[in-house]
């Protein structure tokens, strides 16, 4: 049994049940006393996120309206106007006595006098009232202002918290796999390549036979075929249609399961344990919507060039040594300034915000291979419609999620514009380019307020303890169904194969 935090609509409590808590704000402490960058504590940081919202509530709302209120009850003008009323009553019982005495003149004087004075009286009423108006209006301006200075304040609280912010523009460089780890995913994509390639011969010359007409002629079912074909032999050369690259798809290409069962135990125990901790989200939450072996060399593909990638993180892990050239390069929209990363040594990954401008730089000599993910983070699986457990703080309150939500809003509005049902929001111009601005708006205030850098996490020297410590706190769970509410990401479940 382990004591857990469990977070849900209601908050945070703690109990003890023989689960994993639903977010971790720190690794498994053999594994975070590695760390050699200073990461925020998430959840901290949200529980002062809160906080400090309650305070400008408390204060622009209740406290500052009081102290510059300027309206007090008063009986002012009703007393006034009362005085007023039976002045005026008293005068005209006098009239009526006046006219049957024999002092008429005098007592007409005498009336005119008081008159003026009720007049004046009644004057001041008017002016009492007039003032109380002017009152009003600054009191609701007052109002006003009290409620926009909290909003402000408390949208700000949001945006410039680290919750935000601090993943939004960094370059996280940390060991995932051993360098043999690495070894066997290379022997498992070439074995995975060969597989494709007999299938694929197979399937060509079934395809000739039984279409002989289109022997010797140009064919684009011919063509796919021998360009799987052509060295590397088995590797797709034209997948990712905008930018391609020369790279096999472990799921949709010849990968066994056991090669799946066993990638996806080491991503779980280290990949998605990282995500959690360097980008505050919750492990279960994590959803590959594109996971691969890529291979550059200068007889080949070389590099890639610059792109964003379509997912909220995106992670690329070296599989070897014994090339020249390569790396990533991360460029800075505001100024042009970019960072070069490479691996300090195999079994290193790099996690990124996948909006980054990046490219593969070009590798010069030899091949290299490395294991690439384009990850999602999920509110609910888009298969099973199971709940991830994912924290409102890691979705509608944070600006990098939101990018990417209406990114995407904007990329099926575009695509499923002429579909058949006429009634729906993509085929609204206005509504698509709704979500197209708000991804532009959000994208330039991100990199506009997040800085742009990289930290490396965990030294070469300590690469192996780091993994080890990762791998002990994994075997805690493993005990566990393998469900995205116990903290397990999806890997293989769907594939953008375009």
């Amino acid at each position: 049994e382990t004591t857990t935090r469990i977070r849900s609509s209601s908050g945070i409590g703690t109990m003890t049940i023989d689960a994993p808590p639903a977010y971790h704000s720190s690794l498994p402490y053999d594994a975070e006393r590695f760390l050699e960058a200073p990461l925020p504590d998430y959840e901290l940081e949200r529980r002062g996120i809160v906080t400090k919202s309650i305070a400008s509530v408390v204060i622009f709302i209740f406290v500052l309206p009081s102290v510059l209120a300027t309206i007090t009850p008063s009986e002012t003008r009703r007393q006034k106007c009362d005085e007023c009323d039976a002045d005026h009553e008293h005068e005209q019982n006098e009239q009526h006595e006046q006219q049957r005495g024999p002092k008429k003149r005098r007592g007409v004087r005498r009336d005119k006098k008081k008159s003026q004075k009720r007049e004046e009286r009644c004057s001041d009423a008017a002016k009492s009232d007039s003032d109380q108006q002017e009152a009003v209006d600054v009191s609701f301006k007052t109002s006003f202002i009290t409620t926009l200075l909290c909003v402000t304040s408390i949208f700000f609280t949001f945006f410039l918290s680290a919750n935000n912010l601090f993943a939004a523009r960094t370059i996280f460089v940390a060991p995932i796999l051993t360098s043999e780890e690495c070894a066997r995913i290379i022997d498992m994509a070439h074995r995975a390549a060969q597989r494709k390639a007999d299938t694929i011969l197979r399937e060509r010359e079934q395809y000739l036979l039984d279409s002989p007409q289109f022997m010797g002629e140009e064919d684009a079912k011919l063509a796919k075929y021998d360009s799987i074909l052509e060295e590397p032999s088995g590797w797709t050369k034209d997948r990712h249609t905008s930018y391609p690259t020369t790279d096999l798809n472990v799921v949709t290409d010849p990968f066994t399961a056991e090669d799946r069962a066993w990638l996806a135990e080491k991503l779980n125990a280290r990949l998605s344990v990282l995500m959690e901790r360097t980008f505050g989200v919750f492990r279960g939450a994590v959803r590959a919507n594109d996971i691969f072996v890529v291979r550059y060399e200068p007889g080949g593909q070389p590099n890639l060039r610059r792109h964003t990638d379509s997912s909220f993180i995106s992670f690329n892990i070296i599989l070897n040594d014994g090339f020249e050239g390569g790396g990533t390069r991360f460029h800075s929209r505001p100024d042009g300034t970019h960072i070069d990363v490479k691996p300090p040594a195999v079994g290193y990954g790099i996690l990124s915000n996948a909006n980054i401008l990046h490219e593969g730089l070009a590798t010069t000599n030899g091949t290299r291979y490395i294991l690439v993910g384009f990850d999602d983070i999920d509110e609910r699986d888009p298969f099973t419609g199971e709940d991830t457990s994912l924290s409102v703080f890691s979705s509608w309150l944070n600006f990098s999620w939101m990018q990417i939500r209406f990114k995407e809003g904007w990329q099926d509005g575009r695509l499923r514009s002429d579909s058949s049902d006429r009634l729906a929001w993509h085929h609204s111009h206005y509504a698509v380019s709704v979500f197209n601005v708000l991804h532009k708006f959000m994208t330039a205030t991100i990199d506009i307020s997040a800085k742009f850098r990289i930290m490396t996490l965990v030294s070469p020297n300590n690469a192996g303890s780091y993994i080890a410590a990762m791998d002990r706190e994994a075997e805690k769970t493993k005990h566990l169904e393998a469900t995205r509410s116990n903290g397990f990401a999806s890997w293989f479940a769907g594939q953008q194969i375009d």
